[in-house]
Formats: structure tokens, sequence, C-alpha cells
């Protein structure tokens, strides 16, 4: 049975790695505007979602973790 008091890491690391699915999410909706506007569409535009992840990605690795809270 999972313990009930358990608490919510806030290092540095683990704020960054939280903030992968949203901005994933924004990157496809603005991909999708911009192929609506524009003469790029969505399969010339895709390519982004992975450098975005990259970025996040680095941007995690390269977080400190004081304070971390977990295995």
């Amino acid at each position: 049975m999972p313990e009930a008091n358990t608490t919510i890491c806030r290092c540095v690391h683990c704020r960054i790695r939280g903030l992968m699915g949203p901005l994933m999410l924004i990157t496809v909706g603005v991909l999708f505007l911009v192929a609506e506007y524009s003469r790029y569409s969505f399969a010339d535009l895709w390519p982004v979602l992975l450098i975005v992840a990259g970025i996040v990605l680095t941007a995690q690795s390269l977080a400190s973790k004081d304070g971390h809270t977990g295995s």
C-alpha cells in the first residue's frame, strides 16, 4: 500500500521534468497554427518537436538535484 504522506519534490531537476508535457502540447499547437497560416505544413515542421524535447532533456540533465526527495 502506498504511503499516504508523500511529498512532492521541488528541486530544479524535477520542476524542469514537469515542463516536458506542457511544452510539447504548446509546441504542437504552435506548429499546427504555423502550418495553417504559412506555406509550411506540419510534415515540414515536426522536427521542431524533437528539438524542443532535446532542449528540455538537456536542461533537465544539467539542472541541480539539490534537495531532491525521491529514490
